[in-house]
């Protein structure tokens, strides 16, 4: 038995340090990471198998290939970030990282890792909890230079949708309730 290596929380801020990771993306993946942690939780909590270590590995480190991208002008930071995770020696991290842009996995699988972690970061602008209509509006006004990248972005927010669907059919809330859920769980120490 293989058994993973999970980076904990500072190993992953550490690495973010080290790939020079600006701090705006650093708190945009510290939030994203709380919006999956909600998710992991409650997953959890209805007998649903998803490993948290994995998650906020995921989560925190999804952007570590963005800023090797801005530097060289090189597109697809999650092809980027699952590099460099594989080289760093965590490659079940690099696995969910690389499906944060495009989902790698069949929409009929159970909700796993890469479903918390997809749906956590199309929830998070900088670092701000939005809803998925302002998230696209941002990334349309953001990447949509062209009729190319436009159909893109619809058809990532179809999957998106499909994602939501998957993990709040599970749930005993409403996607709408996730930011004041949040502010809640932090006046409580989450």
């Amino acid at each position: 038995m293989t058994l993973m290596r999970i980076p904990d929380e500072d190993s992953c801020i550490a690495l973010l340090e080290r790939y020079e990771t600006p701090e705006h993306i650093v708190q945009h993946s510290k939030k994203v990471w709380e919006v999956g942690r909600l998710l992991g939780l409650e997953l959890l909590n209805k007998n649903l198998t998803v490993d948290m270590d994995l998650i906020r590995a995921s989560c925190l480190l999804h952007d570590v290939g963005k800023y090797p991208c801005i530097l060289d002008g090189s597109k697809y930071h999650d092809v980027r970030g699952k590099e460099i995770l594989d080289q760093e020696g965590f490659p079940a991290v690099a696995r969910i990282v690389v499906q944060h842009v495009v989902l790698r996995t069949n929409m009929d699988d159970p909700v796993g890792e890469e479903h918390v972690l997809f749906y956590s970061d199309k929830r998070v602008v900088h670092d701000a909890v939005v809803s998925l209509e302002e998230r696209f509006d941002y990334l349309e006004k953001t990447y949509g230079k062209s009729l190319e990248a436009l159909k893109g972005l619809r058809w990532m927010k179809e999957n998106t949708l499909s994602v939501e669907k998957k993990i709040f059919m599970h749930l005993d809330f409403e996607p709408d309730d996730l930011a004041d859920l949040l502010r809640e769980r932090a006046s409580d120490g989450f």
